[in-house]
């Protein structure tokens, strides 16, 4: 089943990725050898793992190619349906894992937007995929967003000064993704978003693709630091 609707920018498909493929994602996501950022336990965001710490919330380095190339071929139809056209290429791969307890609401939009040279533009210029690698429920904090809220061309400026309006917007308006694994949501990089509190016993796992207008990358990459390991 698949629900889109690109007045509110969003693109849901329920079932459609391979069980094998997550599993071998949630292999990647929770092998400590692979993380590399993360919100430490201790409040504290850290943009590279020491081989110790411990995380709240934390991403992985990017998988090889051959791991993901194949769903990226797999979802190519629904990737060019967001942008309107064929113009466009992966910027990042990663998983991220959310600490059972964390109670983390951190309100935001994804890349480009978040960057000065991009914010005002009216273009799709960026596609977040989602897809769950367990099972996404309210109760483990699945992420929510708010639905049309790519047309209102949040200011990143003013999310960073005004945080707490916006998580409050997304905790009493936004729509939780509940889902299996296997499931995918596409969204315009320009919803907000964000994961909710783990209230659960269970680690809770995604993987995340960044695609973006290829024109872009190469500039995007010189403001990205939290994507230095794919440029290695």
């Amino acid at each position: 089943m698949e629900r889109i609707n690109m007045n509110d920018g969003t693109l849901i498909s329920r079932g459609i990725i391979a069980d094998t493929v997550i599993s071998q994602f949630k292999m990647w996501a929770t092998n400590p050898e692979r993380y590399h950022r993360g919100n430490g336990v201790d409040g504290t965001y850290y943009g590279e793992h020491d081989g110790e710490r411990e995380y709240d919330v934390w991403w992985t380095t990017q998988p090889p190619k051959e791991m993901w190339m194949p769903l990226v071929a797999q979802l190519y139809g629904k990737v060019t349906h967001m942008f309107g056209h064929e113009n466009w290429s992966i910027h990042v791969v990663d998983c991220i894992t959310t600490r059972p307890g964390s109670s983390k609401v951190y309100a935001h939009i994804d890349t480009p937007y978040r960057f000065a040279d991009f914010a005002e533009s009216d273009e799709v210029l960026g596609v977040q995929i989602i897809i769950p690698l367990d099972t996404f429920t309210i109760e483990n904090g699945a992420t929510a967003l708010l639905p049309g809220s790519n047309a209102e061309r949040i200011d990143y400026k003013d999310l960073e000064t005004n945080r707490e309006y916006y998580n409050d917007r997304l905790l009493s308006e936004g729509m939780q993704f509940l889902s299996e694994p296997g499931d995918v949501l596409m969204y315009d990089s320009r919803t907000l978003h964000s994961t909710m509190p783990n209230g659960s016993s269970e680690f809770r796992s995604a993987l995340l693709i960044n695609a973006l207008k290829t024109d872009i990358i190469p500039r995007v990459q010189e403001l990205d630091g939290n994507t230095d390991f794919i440029k290695k």
